[in-house]
Parts: C-alpha cells; sequence; structure tokens
C-alpha cells in the first residue's frame, strides 16, 4: 500500500493555492477553488487532528494515499491496526449526483475484489464521502436511508449497469469485462457502511482549527464600517507582560538602585539606565534618533503581533458563542451577526488607546470611544442599516477591495439579507436580536479584557542572567509555559 509520509504532507499543504476566504462567521469555505490534492490533504489533516483528539470512535490511525493509484480510496481508516474505513474526497463545482456517487462506491469494491486487503470485514467497514459541494437531493437520501435505497438499487438493476460503467471506463477492470461480478458488488453494497460529509459539516470543522485554516485559505477578516477601519488601520493594541510579582519587583529595584543618577536617562516612552548622560550627548543626531528608532520598533513588533492575536480571540470567541450557539441553532438572523465585530474591536481597543495618547486626544481622534454600549450599538447599528439599505436598492459603491472582494462581499451580502422585502424589516429583526446577543458581547469582551492590561512594560536586559541559576530556572519555566500553551 502507497502510503505518504507527514513530511510530504507539509510540504504539498505549504506549496499549494491558497482561495480566498472572508472570515465573516457565516457562509461555507470554498473547498472547491482548492486543486484536487489539495482537498484531499484538507481532509486528511482535518480528521487525524480529529482522531488525535478523541472524537471519531472507530478509528484510531488514518494513512494518506499517494494520489495515484490509489484504488478508489484517497485516505485508509484504521482501528487498532486493522482496516475499518475509507476517505474518498472528490472536489465538484457542483452537487454530487446519485449515480456519481454509487459509481465511487463501486470502484472500490472492484478493487477489493482483486485486493480482499482493501476490505477484509465488509460488515465493520465505514465508507466515507467526502465532497467539496454538497449532495445532490436523491444522494442525500441513499446516504441517510442507506439500507432501504440501496435496495431499490438493487431491483431496479441499476447496479449491474453501474457496474458495467465503471469497468468500461477502467483499464484495471478489464479481467471482469466478461463475467460482471455483479453479486458480489451488491453483498458488499449491502454490508458496509456509507457516510458522507459536505461544505457545511467540512467549514464547521474546520474553523475550529485555526491552523489548519490559515494553512489552506487566505483568510480575510472584512468589516465594512468606517469607524472599525479606522481602528484596524489605526489602533495600537497591546497584550502586554504577565503582572509583575513582588519578586521581579525587587529585582528591578536592585537593578536600578544600582544605578547612579547621572546613568538614568528618561525619555518618556523608554528610559534608560546604566548608560551614562555624556553617552548620550555623544549620540546626538543620527545615532540617537537610530537608537529611538530601534527601541520603538519593538514596540511596533509588539504592537502588531498583539493586534493579531485580539484579532484571532475575537474571531474565535465570536464563531464558538455567536456563529455556532446563537446563528447555528437559529436564535438570531445572519444580519444581526454584523455587530459583533466591530463592537467589540471598539471597545476593546479602547484599553489600549487610553494609553496610547492623552485621554482628550482619544476623544478627538475616535468619537466613539465617549459612547455608552447602547450608544455603540446604535451607532454600528446605523451604519449596518445604511449600507444594508443601499444594497437593497442594488447600489454596491460603497464596497471596497478589488474586483475578486466584492464579489464575495455581495454574495455574502445576499445570505445576510436573505428574508428581508424593506429596511424595516432589517432593523425590526436586529431590534429583536441585539436582546439575545448582548449578553454573550459581554462575556466575550470580559473574557479578552482579562487579557489585556492597560499598563505595559516591556524591561531590556543585559546578558548577566546567564550567571545566576535562579534567573536560568525562571527563563526554563517561562519556555516550557509557553510551550505547553503552544501545543494545547
Amino acid at each position: 500500500m502507497k502510503k505518504i509520509s507527514d513530511e510530504q504532507i507539509n510540504i504539498e499543504a505549504q506549496s499549494g493555492y491558497k482561495p480566498l476566504t472572508i472570515d465573516s462567521g457565516i457562509g461555507l469555505l470554498p473547498f472547491s477553488e482548492l486543486g484536487d490534492r489539495e482537498f484531499e490533504l484538507l481532509c486528511y489533516l482535518l480528521v487525524k487532528n480529529e482522531v488525535e483528539c478523541d472524537k471519531h470512535k472507530n478509528i484510531t490511525s488514518i494513512s494518506l494515499m499517494q494520489g495515484v493509484s490509489e484504488r478508489g480510496r484517497d485516505c485508509s481508516l484504521y482501528y487498532n491496526g486493522a482496516v475499518s474505513g475509507l476517505i474518498q474526497c472528490k472536489k465538484l463545482q457542483g452537487r454530487m449526483s446519485r449515480p456519481q456517487a454509487l459509481r465511487e462506491i463501486i470502484k472500490f469494491l472492484l478493487f477489493s475484489i482483486i485486493d480482499s486487503e482493501l476490505l477484509p470485514e465488509p460488515d465493520f467497514f465505514e465508507y466515507k464521502l467526502y465532497v467539496s459541494n454538497d449532495l445532490a437531493e436523491t444522494t442525500n437520501s441513499l446516504i441517510h436511508s442507506y439500507s432501504t435505497e440501496i435496495e431499490k438499487e438493487i431491483q431496479s438493476d441499476t447496479i449491474s449497469k453501474y457496474t458495467q460503467d465503471v469497468v468500461s471506463e477502467y483499464e484495471t477492470f478489464k479481467i471482469f469485462e466478461n463475467n460482471l461480478p455483479v453479486t458480489k458488488i451488491i453483498e458488499l453494497l449491502k454490508r458496509i457502511n456509507v457516510t458522507a460529509s459536505n461544505a457545511t459539516d467540512l467549514t464547521l470543522r474546520v474553523h475550529k482549527n485555526d491552523s489548519l485554516l490559515s494553512l489552506f485559505f487566505n483568510v480575510k477578516t472584512v468589516i465594512d464600517l468606517d469607524s472599525a477601519d479606522k481602528i484596524i488601520r489605526n489602533a495600537l493594541d497591546d497584550y502586554g507582560l504577565k503582572y509583575l510579582t513582588d519578586e521581579d519587583l525587587k529585582q528591578l529595584q536592585n537593578r536600578i538602585s544600582r544605578t547612579k543618577e547621572e546613568n538614568r536617562i528618561n525619555l518618556g516612552f523608554v528610559d534608560f539606565f546604566g548608560y551614562n548622560k555624556e553617552f548620550f550627548k555623544f549620540l546626538k543626531g543620527e545615532p540617537f534618533k537610530e537608537v529611538l528608532e530601534a527601541v520603538a520598533s519593538v514596540t511596533r513588533l509588539l504592537d502588531k503581533y498583539s493586534l493579531e492575536f485580539i484579532n484571532s480571540k475575537i474571531n474565535e470567541l465570536t464563531f464558538e458563542n455567536v456563529t455556532i450557539k446563537l446563528l447555528g441553532l437559529g436564535m438570531i438572523h445572519p444580519f444581526s451577526v454584523g455587530v459583533v465585530r466591530p463592537y467589540l474591536f471598539q471597545r476593546l481597543s479602547m484599553k489600549v488607546l487610553s494609553r496610547k495618547m492623552p485621554r482628550e486626544l482619544v476623544i478627538v481622534f475616535n468619537e466613539q470611544a465617549s459612547l455608552s454600549k447602547r450608544e455603540l450599538i446604535d451607532s454600528i447599528a446605523m451604519q449596518l442599516f445604511d449600507a444594508s439599505e443601499r444594497i437593497m436598492k442594488g447600489d454596491f459603491s460603497h464596497l471596497v477591495g478589488n474586483p475578486e472582494d466584492i464579489e464575495f462581499k455581495k454574495k455574502i451580502y445576499a445570505h445576510i439579507h436573505r428574508g428581508f422585502n424593506s429596511i424595516e424589516d432589517a432593523k425590526l429583526t436586529f431590534s429583536r436580536d441585539i436582546q439575545v446577543i448582548m449578553p454573550t458581547l459581554d462575556s466575550i469582551e470580559g473574557t479578552i479584557n482579562g487579557l489585556l492590561q492597560e499598563e505595559r512594560t516591556v524591561v531590556i536586559k543585559d546578558a548577566s542572567f546567564l550567571d545566576s541559576d535562579d534567573e536560568m530556572k525562571k527563563i526554563a519555566k517561562t519556555l516550557n509555559m509557553i510551550e505547553s500553551n503552544e501545543e494545547a
């Protein structure tokens, strides 16, 4: 059996084309825009991750086939070392028809007749069909009422026809041309179990794995609100360091107390200890500017990744608590989800902006900074209503981005406005939904606020810690903590 190594899988996964997807909290991932091989890799890595998290009762391991001569299966599934099933990946632009599905299953069964190791125990074997789009209605009936529906196919003699079709299509099956193994195929069809996953199911599962999502898709977070756009572009968000312990305070105090007065330089956003004032006089001009820019670059780098961290937490908690628990259960309309990310970003950014400039200027540059929760909701809602009213009139001039982005946004807007005949419908729906959403917004805001601190300090020291066993132990403990969080 030809299997592919994990090393080769990683190389292939990172080198493929990444389709654009907009992280809106709704809508399906564009699986059909992936290459055939990329779709197979995604399905393999998804199930492998789920198996490692014990989400599949009858699967303990999975292998990915080479992509050629896979003999009717892209992934082979095992339970305690024994073959227990397969995954056949079908990347299609349209819905998979019932005849297509049956021919795929029959193709594998023909291979299993040639090589019995492919299907050692039919009664305990699951044929999993993963499609990039969806299943036709008749195919859904086949999958969800398999025993009944396969009997109908057998009685109508279509199995014989489909077997003939598959045998005629593949050179490997020429040995069956004069003696079709229809009886054996029917026997196996009755014994195996068949299930399927479509784009809706796969989207929900992939969204639970951020690394997998970014590995196969070019994810863009889009917020079509001017105020939110300003925050995204201009806000400097910081996660900050852990609160200092008393031991840390003592260590810092001892370090600074040993520094002479003439070796202390205070420049507001950065303080230098241990560098003589004469040294800074020597640095005047470009060297001095270069030092300050180097220090500023450290905070800019922290700001960059802090912004990504905050966005990631908003997206993660929105998906878990709004998309799944509220939208997924039909408790709110897709339109109302549009308030969530702008509201959370505006609220959370104020904890950061309050220390990036004088408080008076914060309100000058961002008028929404002084708004109460209700006022902020109303402000964002007005912008949502304005954008929706334009869309309902066929005006898309306010959409920004390249043509591909704009077309993508149009599709999203069509989805989030379903069932609306006028802007009044949108307002009525939003007024009802916000009562349901508000407690969740407060919960998400509180969770992320617990990870942020207004006062942030970065201490850059020399290499004297290398001579201290206690310091080295603390560093090792910190690194282990970070690495364990990454694994979790």
